[in-house]
């Protein structure tokens, strides 16, 4: 006890109460890990196209549901445009436009560049349900000279 007394002037009842409180703790409990929750599936993406004479190449032939951007390059000696149709027919099949020669019919369009003129680029977003798209150049000739492609959302 002389030792606690001593112990207790040297260093103050308050000291020496936290002293007593930490040696009587019990010990902190852990607490569980929660595991992070799974990243979000982002739908859509960024679609580069590039368009030549003649022929339309992507960087991706389908990409997920939701926004898609297609980035277009007309690397082209002539003016092209990139048009996106939701249809159930094949590529190759789309019909005719009854009202302008040498084009065909865009019903179904989803989103399009207009007219490009060689080596331009442009930009344009839409938002995609799941199906079947053809992209095609409806400039006067150039789908029937084979610049048509299917594209898949899921």
């Amino acid at each position: 006890m002389q030792i606690l007394t001593n112990s207790v002037k040297i260093l103050g009842i308050g000291a020496l109460s936290v002293a007593l409180a930490a040696g009587c703790a019990a010990p902190a409990a852990k607490t569980p890990s929660v595991p992070a929750a799974p990243a979000a599936v982002i739908p859509g993406g960024t679609i580069t196209a590039d368009l030549t004479d003649m022929s339309i190449k992507l960087d991706h032939g389908s990409i997920a549901a939701g926004p898609v951007t297609f980035v277009v390059k007309n690397s082209g000696a002539v003016p092209h445009e990139l048009v996106l149709l939701k249809t159930d027919v094949a590529q190759d099949k789309v019909a005719p436009n009854t009202e302008e020669a040498g084009k065909v019919d865009e019903t179904g369009n989803v989103g399009e560049t207009g007219d490009l003129d060689a080596n331009g680029t442009k930009t344009f977003t839409v938002t995609l349900a799941s199906g079947h798209y053809v992209l095609i150049c409806n400039e006067v000739g150039h789908y029937a000279a084979g610049m048509h492609l299917t594209f898949t959302v899921n």
